[in-house]
Formats: C-alpha cells, structure tokens, sequence
C-alpha cells in the first residue's frame, strides 16, 4: 500500500502545476461589441456586462474559464447626443429580431482549451447564445500584476449561426444592399479577475475552538 502511494504521489507532482481559481471581477470587466452595415461606414457599438465568471489559472498561464453574460445589460455608446434613436436601438437589439432578450437574458461561454500561438494564448471555446452553442477561437492577451490578471481580445464572430439573421443579406436576398447588416459583428473582451478573499474567521468561532482544546 505504501509503494502504491509513493506512486500516486510521483503521478500527481508529474501531472502539472495545480490550478488556480479567480474570480471575475464584474464591475471591472466588459464585452464590446460592434455591428456595422454593409455599404458605407454606418456602424453601432456598445457594452455587455459580465454577470459572473471564473478564470482558471496553471502555472501563471490562462487555462480554463467559464463566463456568464448578462444580455439584458447591453448598451450604446455611439448615439449618446440622438437618446431617443439609441433607446430604439437598444430596444431592438433586445427584440426577437436580433437576441431575443426576454427569452434569453443570459449568454454563457466556457474555455474548453488555451493553446499557444505566435507567442500568445489561443483560447478555444464555446460560445452559447439564444440557447444554441458554437465552438470559436481568437487570440488574447493575458498578464497578471500585483495580484490581478487582465485579459484582453478583440474578434468576430458570425451572428448568424445563433441564429440572429435580421438584415443578413446572404438569407434575405430581397434586401437592397443599403439594408444588409454584415452577418460578422465584433467582439472586444476586457476580463479582470483575483483571487477570493479568504474567508473571515469569526472571534465567537476562535474563542469556542480555544475553549474546546482547553
């Protein structure tokens, strides 16, 4: 039995560095997004806040993580001077013709692998949003300071394969090219998360341990 657990022993400290788990900070962190129009240089932006997530970390390097978004939160940025036209727009993006907001207020995505490519992370994972779930990849930047890690990537994806198709004029060939939205709208994630606080010890709970022994 002995032999045995030197051997589990040796096979743990040979399987890698052990994980570390931090917490997103919500307040600090954020998802952008841009959509654009296919003629001309008509385009919105906005923000997506994060509800709550983990980053996993081995080694120092990004390894894993889990995030949940929270869709009744998105926003404009680029009509604050015209309020009433960004309100409609807001509106709309949170209709059935483009996320569907009330029947889907969160969008979840999960770091199923971190590969290493020209230098940088490469962050494979699985984006779920109006209840369908694609596989996407991008780059990212990723350091940690004074106990804070930071990550950043800007990428797009292809709304269409969730399912949001208003103004995609590849399914709506009717659509004069003034009309068509590009089916690619971009991604710009701004993730910061830290260690939990280790949890506080109450002096009730030390007196009562100290009384026990005693």
């Amino acid at each position: 039995a002995f032999a045995a657990d030197k051997k589990g022993k040796k096979a743990a400290a040979k399987g890698g560095a052990k994980a570390e788990m931090l917490s997103v900070d919500t307040a600090a962190s954020t998802v952008g997004w841009t959509g654009s129009k296919k003629v001309g240089e008509s385009k919105h932006s906005g923000q997506i806040k994060i509800k709550e997530g983990k980053v996993e970390l081995k080694d120092g390097k990004l390894s894993g993580g889990n995030f949940t978004i929270d869709m009744t939160t998105i926003t404009n940025d680029d009509l604050k001077d015209k309020p009433d036209y960004q309100a409609k727009l807001v509106g709309h993006l949170k209709s059935d013709d483009f996320f569907k907001v009330e029947k889907n207020p969160t969008s979840e995505f999960k770091i199923t692998s971190v590969k290493e490519k020209d230098g940088k992370p490469w962050v494979v994972g699985k984006l779920t949003l109006l209840g369908k779930t694609e596989t996407v990849e991008f780059p990212a930047t990723v350091e940690t300071k004074d106990g804070v890690t930071t990550g950043k990537a800007k990428f797009e994806i292809d709304r269409t394969k969730w399912g949001v198709v208003y103004g995609a004029g590849n399914i709506f060939k009717e659509l004069t090219a003034d009309k068509v939205i590009n089916n690619n709208m971009e991604l710009d994630l701004n993730i910061v998360a830290k260690a939990d606080a280790p949890a506080a010890v109450s002096y009730t709970h030390l007196r009562a341990h100290e009384t026990g022994r005693n």
